[in-house]
């Protein structure tokens, strides 16, 4: 149980880490036909991804269900990428 709160908790301060990755990225000067755009987009979008499937994960009930399964490998391939 306790690995499993501190889990949820996680995801408290990420979530504000991500909206303040958006919030600089609205108000910078950063031009919208840069390459390098579609990286940070890309980026924070997988950032996302995998931070969603570790909540999913961290539930005790979802966790024994969806052990050995493909939404393992596909949530750590979100958290590597």
């Amino acid at each position: 149980v306790f690995f499993s709160s501190v889990t949820m908790i996680i995801g408290v301060p990420t979530g504000i880490k991500v909206f303040t990755w958006l919030y600089m990225l609205l108000n910078s000067r950063v031009n919208k036909s840069d390459p390098i755009l579609w990286w940070i987009v890309s980026f924070i979008v997988l950032f996302t991804f995998g931070g969603v499937t570790g909540i999913v994960l961290s539930a005790c009930v979802l966790d024994n269900v969806l052990h050995d399964t493909w939404f393992v490998v596909a949530h750590f391939h979100y958290v590597m990428s």
